[in-house]
């Protein structure tokens, strides 16, 4: 039986994308691989993020659980911190907040790139997007913005929560209410360190929904800030900051200085370092919820199929792998559309049980009044103290056994 041609085309090099490349490359199919990337270079901005469950399991078969480890962040743990500057609550690494397995998600994006970027049937496009994309029973043909087109026998979208390519996929009724603003924007930078910054996740949080964060860098030289300003209820926007995230970085920087000028603690320290920033990136706090991620021979993956808060990346390499797993099981390329079928078939049931939030998240951990802020700090406290917490630790709902797959040179 000759072997199965498959000619893939990915949109976006962050997690998703390259994973899925990865696990392509290691079945039985004669397959082709295209990513393109709208940024010109590899992204070097972004959080730290964490991998936990089944993801961790797929990164050691993947024989990158040592690079990872070398990158990890150095975080030992969690603390929050008072208007006075003192440390009310810690929880150590492991203990729910830090997790094992810590990383900026620039460098594990690097990681899954260097891994996949050498193989003979891979291209990687940067600085290029897709214009328009049409799809028959055959195949979907791809225009992109520099003008050029080409025909693939499937399509993934994995360009993250606000995927321009999702609405080309996927139809109107399916789309409705698909991306949740959070009520929550967040600000990306790198600061200097200082001699006496420890290794943890420092958490501060003034009235109005305001917050400053602190976290290590595996790079000494630096600390990752965040800002973070949370409105009083899910889906409410304000209006001055949804100007600015439309008007570029200089204006965002400008809402935030003046929303989080007087804020207390490092508030001067971190915004004099925003100016300086390199790195600044802002956005907006969503998730994205669909009730179907395939259509034919096309699909949407990792963030832009379901952005959830916390767990958003180890999300995007188990989709990745299941994904590919499914397709490495067709017998032809018309085998395509049923291969991703099955895939939703099996990830769904799977993703289910991490997809909804805490109650009242995120605006219960960034409380508009004193009072409330008081309330959770008493609870912070409490929790801390008691080590309650250990007894309800785990995955927090996503462990499950992966699918075995034929995979090759594993």
């Amino acid at each position: 039986m000759s072997t199965p041609k498959l000619k893939v085309h990915i949109v976006g090099a962050g997690i998703a994308g390259p994973c899925l490349a990865y696990w392509l490359a290691r079945t039985h199919l004669d397959v082709s691989i295209t990513i393109i990337e709208r940024s010109p270079s590899p992204r070097v901005t972004g959080q730290s993020i964490d991998i936990r469950g089944p993801a961790v399991e797929i990164v050691k078969m993947m024989k990158l659980q040592e690079a990872v480890r070398s990158r990890h962040t150095t975080e030992e743990g969690t603390s929050f911190i008072d208007s006075s500057g003192n440390a009310f609550a810690q929880f150590d690494a492991g203990d729910s907040f830090t997790a094992e397995y810590e990383i900026l998600r620039a460098d594990l994006s690097q990681l899954f790139l260097e891994a996949t970027e050498s193989l003979d049937n891979m291209k990687y496009i940067f600085g290029e997007s897709v214009q328009s994309f049409q799809q028959t029973d055959r195949g979907g043909t791809v225009t992109f913005t520099r003008g050029s087109e080409e025909s693939f026998d499937v399509v993934v979208a994995a360009d993250g929560s606000t995927s321009k390519t999702r609405a080309m996929i996927l139809d109107e009724p399916t789309l409705k209410d698909s991306y949740n603003f959070l009520g929550q924007y967040i600000a990306f930078f790198s600061i200097p360190s200082r001699p006496n910054d420890p290794k943890l996740w420092q958490w501060y949080n003034a009235p109005k929904g305001l917050s400053i964060i602190i976290r290590p860098h595996r790079n000494s030289a630096t600390m990752g800030a965040y800002l973070c300003i949370t409105t009083p209820a899910r889906g409410q926007r304000d209006p001055l900051i949804e100007d600015a995230m439309e008007n570029g970085p200089e204006d965002q920087k400008r809402v935030l200085r003046a929303y989080l000028g007087n804020a207390g603690w490092e508030a001067k320290r971190v915004l004099a370092g925003m100016d300086d920033a390199e790195d600044f990136y802002m956005s907006r706090a969503a998730q994205v919820k669909l009730p179907k991620w395939t259509h034919g021979r096309a699909l949407v993956l990792g963030d832009a199929a379901f952005a959830t808060f916390g767990i958003g990346t180890t999300l995007a390499i188990e989709s990745a792998y299941i994904l590919a797993g499914e397709l490495s099981r067709i017998k032809s390329s018309s085998d395509v559309p049923q291969a991703l079928e099955r895939y939703e078939e099996v990830f769904r049931p799977l993703f289910v049980r991490s997809e909804e939030l805490p109650p009242g998240f995120p605006q219960i951990a960034f409380p508009q009044t004193a009072w409330g802020l008081w309330l959770r700090d008493i609870l912070l406290w409490l929790v801390s103290r008691s080590k309650v917490y250990k007894f309800f630790q785990g995955d927090s709902g996503i462990s499950w056994k992966l699918p075995n797959y034929d995979w090759e040179n594993v």
